[in-house]
């Protein structure tokens, strides 16, 4: 019996499964049709699948148009539309110049490829923290790069991973190799690249190329938790001063003291408004942490600020709408032979920017030269630990959960509870 998926109601009536609801919609029987993919939960998407001399493609449109969906999702007439398109250019891939690349089957190379898409499609400043990470780690090596899907094991995933450490404990001057844990940041992207990819071109790749990608991307083994690099008081209102001393327009001074009068991370920080400065009841609402795949953004943090703080922020504010970022920074232009010019005022980008800054920053104010800006989040939170804040409390502040905060300061917790049970002992 033909399903019905030509409107909400009647989709809604169907049963959640993971092969889609298949509707032909152009040349019968191997010709073009529109699939509804029903999940358990949430907003079932639309899939399109046509099979061009034997070969069966199958990609996934966009979101549907049911109860719940978000702007843009597809009705089903304009599913139809998209979907015959859509077969239209893989028909002229066919004809064309990619048919020989389409018939031999997905490699690392295209799957890392189709992910970076997709990743900058959602969010352009990971995708591009993504991007740099594959290309420089993954596709820099043309003999893994290659590796058709319908052949990888597990055992070529390791062998590569194996260079990337071995580069790092046998690195030069010249030739940098990677940490452990950092070999772990690229392991996240490959898995998730090649998932999408095995799960995309299912049908044409082996049923056990799951199971390689798992254990083929296991996580390797880092020796010992990364140090947190704590500050006193006097030095991050040192650090904070040679923040605004190094750049004399006070960019980055405001960032480096919110960054040290909330504790949050610097997706964070890039993203306040100006709005989110409350003055009269002084403090700031500080965007939710944008981590984890959940189909809803976090809600923001009301975090308090000293009045000093806030005296500080007040020239980021002046004469601004309340929807525009709060820190921003100039951006220059080129004007000749190694001379640059101040053009506009643009908001804070990838990470990096801070990089340069930073170190003239660690320099003036004469703290440890390994420290990095994350420091001042790590002493953040301490620093609310040991004034006796409630845990929950402290990890609400920061955007983190009780468990993380208990994980990674537990020995900061000891101290805090001592002190408060010391307070209430029995006193002669």
């Amino acid at each position: 019996m033909k399903p019905e998926i030509d409107t909400p109601s009647k989709r809604g009536r169907l049963a959640p499964r993971k092969n889609p609801y298949w509707v032909g919609v152009s040349g019968g029987r191997g010709g073009v049709s529109l699939g509804y993919r029903k999940p358990k939960s949430g907003v079932g998407a639309w899939v399109a699948k046509v099979v061009i001399d034997g070969t069966r493609l199958e990609e996934t449109l966009a979101q549907a148009d049911d109860d719940a969906a978000s702007q843009g999702a597809l009705t089903y007439r304009k599913a139809v539309v998209d979907a015959l398109e859509w077969s239209k250019q893989k028909h002229a891939a066919i004809e064309g110049c990619e048919a020989s690349s389409l018939r031999s089957g997905p490699t690392v190379t295209t799957a890392v490829n189709e992910y970076v898409k997709d990743r900058l499609a959602r969010s352009e400043r990971d995708g591009k923290i993504s991007k740099g990470r594959l290309e420089n780690y993954v596709l820099s090596n043309a003999d893994f790069a290659k590796t058709p899907l319908s052949k990888l094991r597990a055992v070529h995933i390791q062998q590569w991973r194996e260079r990337l450490v071995a580069a790092h404990e046998n690195q030069t001057e010249k030739q940098k190799g990677l940490a452990p844990a950092s070999v772990n940041r690229v392991l996240n992207d490959l898995r998730a690249a090649l998932n999408a990819a095995a799960e995309k071109h299912r049908r044409q790749l082996p049923a056990s190329l799951p199971a390689e990608i798992k254990v083929g991307t296991r996580a390797v083994r880092v020796a010992a938790e990364a140090r947190k690099q704590l500050l006193g008081d006097d030095q991050i209102k040192a650090v904070v001063e040679a923040a605004f001393a190094v750049d004399s327009d006070g960019d980055f001074g405001r960032l480096v003291l919110l960054a040290a009068g909330t504790g949050a991370r610097y997706s964070q920080l890039v993203r306040i408004r100006v709005g989110d400065l409350q003055i009269q009841n002084r403090r700031i609402m500080v965007p939710g942490a944008s981590k984890g795949r959940a189909a809803t953004a976090r809600a923001p943090v009301a975090v308090p600020l000293s009045e000093a703080v806030i005296e500080r922020l007040r020239p980021a504010i002046d004469d601004r709408a309340a929807d525009e970022p709060l820190l921003m920074r100039w951006a220059y232009r080129n004007v000749g032979p190694f001379k640059w010019e101040k053009d506009c005022r643009r908001p804070w980008g990838p990470a990096y920017e801070v990089d340069k800054p930073w170190t003239a920053t660690v320099a003036k104010a004469e703290v440890p030269a390994e420290t990095i800006m994350y420091a001042l989040r790590h002493s953040s939170i301490v620093r609310g630990l040991r004034a006796g804040l409630p845990i929950r409390l402290v990890a609400s502040l920061h955007d983190t959960s009780s468990e993380m905060i208990e994980k990674h300061y537990s020995a900061f917790i000891v101290d805090m509870t001592e002190d408060l049970a010391r307070r209430a002992s029995f006193q002669i």
